[in-house]
């Protein structure tokens, strides 16, 4: 699954990839991490569980043009 952004429809440059057995993810990340794709140099590793928003902290302000700031975390390569 690549991730996409609603608004936009544009994708936020990561996705989910699910694997039949441990060993198929772990020569995914041996064969993949850190390699070129299409020009980009992609990074391969397990997903995490979303840290809990906490109700003390506050939405992000909109910027003057009125989008929402991306908290959007990601690899530049």
């Amino acid at each position: 699954n690549v991730i996409t952004d609603r608004a936009s429809g544009r994708s936020k440059g990561f996705g989910f990839v699910r694997y039949a057995t441990i060993e198929d993810a772990e020569r995914a990340k041996e064969g993949m991490n850190a390699k070129y794709l299409d020009g980009w140099v992609i990074f391969v590793d397990p997903a995490k569980p979303r840290e809990p928003r906490s109700r003390s902290q506050p939405e992000p302000e909109p910027s003057e043009t009125g989008s929402r700031v991306n908290k959007t975390v990601g690899w530049c390569g």
